[in-house]
């Protein structure tokens, strides 16, 4: 893709999503990867997400262009958005990964629904020093840390209650 094209597309895009679609140009051309119209379509839409998602439901958002973006292609790209440090991808004990997308947004951890696989992102500053205190107290410094909580949701019209 040529400059005049990425700046074309830059400039359609929302001004709360220009900061990371620019990010991930910058970093493409650093790593000397192609910034194509593929790519940054399928960044466009992540980065107006506002929750997790999974390759396979990227992909649906998709399913009119399926001639021009495989499920190879959202994987590859993916990849590239992990290793770019500008998506998160979580194992949330399931058969497939989720994904969110990190520049900008704080720090939260996640409560999973088992049953009905809701994700709920929440952040509470006593479980942050009890890990800051516990980590000091066994001699080590965070780096970073991941909490997940998994349970029941107690919503009535959970899809899948048993």
């Amino acid at each position: 893709m040529n400059k005049d094209r990425e700046t074309e597309i830059l400039k359609t895009v929302d001004d709360s999503i220009r900061m990371e679609m620019k990010t991930f140009s910058d970093y493409l051309q650093k790593k000397g990867l192609k910034i194509t119209n593929q790519r940054m379509l399928v960044a466009e839409r992540i980065f107006s997400l506002h929750n997790h998602f999974t390759a396979e439901s990227l992909l649906e958002e998709f399913k009119d262009q399926r001639d021009k973006i495989s499920k190879a292609t959202i994987y590859r790209i993916l990849s590239i958005m992990v290793e770019a440090k500008l998506l998160q991808e979580h194992n949330f004990g399931q058969d497939y990964k989720y994904y969110e997308h990190i520049i900008g947004h704080t720090h939260h951890d996640h409560i999973i629904c088992v049953d009905c696989g809701r994700i709920v992102e929440f952040m509470d500053e006593r479980i942050e020093q009890l890990q800051e205190q516990a980590a000091a107290s066994n001699g080590f410094k965070i780096t970073g840390h991941s909490l997940n909580i998994y349970g029941s949701c107690l919503d009535p019209i959970c899809p899948n209650k048993k």
